[in-house]
């Protein structure tokens, strides 16, 4: 019988053992990253192996302290009954960026911004000083660590030679950004996240921040294409929202009623927020951006046809809903589960037709739904114009455990799974990629939650997730990305499935599916994120590529058996160290 501590452990180190060697699988096969110029690119390589190394040694470690907490935070800000999950902290957004690179490194859309060689670095850069600080390395240590790996990267990374200062500034600032926004997050938004989560996310909008402002330092007016334009308009979006919540922070407080005030105050923010982003976007490409928005929703009678789609779909669930409020229902687990699940099933529904039919109108409307969701929290947690308690009410009927901080995560855990794969993808069509979100939560972890939960018995060690549950997953993923495959028009070329676009057929969709089946049962972190980032990243390094190695087949072999190695065997190499 495995001790309680111990088979944490276990779990902790198969859990850690996906993204790693996601990761290792990735920089061996197609080098640090797949770049013309592999010796420019090796340093954030070899940074990330060390990365890696130290995380692995710390999962197996008897000696492991993984109560660090983030300079200036406390462990009561942090989600409780959870793991703190700084190996996510350092390796999910690096994962996701190396995998961004593969097959982009000719993309048209790298000579704007940072681009998606210059975001690997920097996010190296981030995940490096982060691993860094909560070693538990001396004061001293730490700083000449941190600052030897930003020399390296900005000396030694892919950049253009002859702007040193330039980029040392660029590499420096990403670290410092990471770290005051993961405790901004922390400190402002207690108990809404664990350590890995706030960190991934401070991580992911500094990327988005640096790359708007490297494309305001570098302006192209006149190019609007349509993949320049989607993430654009995304991260100028980003920066109105967070202005509207400024000024919606400065509104006097009313404890209930409708207020004149509040209501004024909700105008001057909508209007500042919108002039803001407009100006932004004007400003880089010199184009007016709502004329372009307006011509790719509604200039094309496909575009109008997945708007009348999306209203319609929504005006059933709305009455459905509404229907469901007034009828009284059981208190049960499993009808809390179905509640929540049906938003699931509303958003495969709503995202994969519309994916498959037009791609740059999913990819605006989910900026414009992220944008309503912080809106609109921001006025349930500031409680204006009297709506917080009637939001907060309907909120917490679908929230569980993990929904005990200041914000309610749920939704938008559900809403950036979904939606990040999407804008990573950028139109460029590569399906099952750009539905990793939409796939994972929608229809394999509505299965595998309502599976578990009625027919469950068979639990994984040291958390509450069932083997039927898992099965579930994995099956119904399976299905759901070959029916995607199929929609999308794709085919096998080969008796071994291989598909001469996709670099992978039915063996390699049930790797990546059973690979993301048994993280989603031992992970402790938000599987809303971490899943679909993960599944994203595993599709991308197994997609493009028109051969898979027999190297890179052996290596995945040897993932999977490393996940079957008795327990009592690493229960004694848990002891020697």
């Amino acid at each position: 019988m495995v001790g309680m501590d111990t088979a944490q452990r276990l779990r902790l180190y198969y859990e850690a053992c996906i993204p790693m060697g996601l990761l290792v699988l990735g920089m061996f096969h197609y080098g640090f990253p797949p770049f013309d110029d592999t010796t420019l690119t090796l340093v954030p390589g070899l940074l990330m192996c060390i990365i890696i190394t130290y995380y692995l040694y710390n999962r197996l470690s008897s000696n492991t302290d993984d109560t660090h907490v983030l300079l200036g935070t406390q462990t009561s800000m942090y989600r409780r009954r959870a793991d703190p999950g700084r190996m996510w902290g350092g390796m999910l957004v690096p994962l996701v960026m190396f995998a961004l690179n593969i097959g982009d490194a000719s993309d048209e859309k790298h000579s704007v911004g940072l681009g998606a060689c210059g975001a690997w670095v920097l996010s190296v850069a981030m995940a490096w000083t982060f691993t860094v600080r909560l070693s538990g390395l001396s004061s001293g240590c730490s700083w000449a660590l941190c600052v030897a790996g930003i020399l390296a990267l900005a000396l030694a990374g892919p950049w253009e030679r002859g702007n040193t200062g330039v980029h040392v500034c660029l590499v420096a600032m990403s670290a410092i950004a990471q770290h005051m926004g993961t405790q901004f997050v922390v400190r402002k938004l207690p108990r809404s996240f664990t350590l890995g989560e706030a960190a991934a996310i401070a991580q992911g909008i500094c990327l988005a921040l640096l790359d708007l402002a490297a494309q305001l330092f570098t302006r192209k007016q006149g190019l609007v294409d349509p993949q320049h334009m989607c993430v654009l308009v995304l991260e100028a979006a980003g920066v109105g929202t967070a202005l509207i919540v400024c000024v919606l922070y400065m509104a006097p407080r009313h404890s209930q009623g409708v207020s004149v005030k509040d209501t004024v105050w909700m105008c001057v923010a909508a209007g500042a927020g919108a002039g803001f982003t407009t100006s932004i976007i004007a400003f880089v490409l010199g184009a007016n951006p709502m004329r372009w928005i307006v011509l790719a929703v509604l200039g094309s009678q496909t575009g109008r046809i997945v708007l009348i789609y999306w209203f319609m779909l929504m005006a059933c669930a709305t009455a459905i809903y509404a229907w469901c409020a007034q009828t009284p229902t059981s208190s049960s687990k499993l009808m809390l589960h179905i509640k929540r699940k049906s938003y699931h099933i509303l958003a495969v529904l709503l995202f994969a037709p519309a994916y498959i039919a037009t791609p740059l109108v999913l990819h605006i409307g989910f900026t414009i739904a992220l944008c309503v969701f912080v809106c609109a929290e921001s006025v349930r947690v500031l409680c204006l114009n009297g709506w917080g308690t009637q939001m907060t009410h309907f909120m917490r009927r679908f929230t569980d455990a993990r929904d005990v901080g200041l914000v309610v995560t749920a939704h938008f855990y559900l809403l950036v799974g979904c939606a990040v794969p999407v804008w990573l993808d950028n139109t460029r069509g590569c399906v099952e990629a750009a539905l990793a979100g939409v796939l994972a939560l929608g229809v394999a972890d509505t299965c595998a939650s309502l599976v578990g939960l009625r027919f469950g018995s068979i639990k994984w060690p040291a958390t509450v997730k069932t083997v039927e549950g898992t099965g579930a997953f994995i099956a119904s993923l399976v299905v759901a990305v070959e029916c995607v495959r199929w929609a999308k028009g794709f085919g096998y070329d080969t008796a071994f499935g291989y598909d001469e676009m996709l670099g992978y057929g039915l063996v390699g969709s049930f790797v990546v599916c059973v690979a993301m089946g048994v993280l989603e049962a031992l992970t402790d972190q938000n599987d809303n994120l971490v899943i679909p980032l993960t599944m994203y990243a595993a599709v991308k390094m197994l997609i493009h590529s028109d051969t898979i190695s027999w190297v890179s087949v052996v290596v995945v072999a040897a993932m999977l058996a490393m996940s079957l190695i008795p327990h009592s065997t690493l229960i004694q190499l848990h002891s020697v160290l």
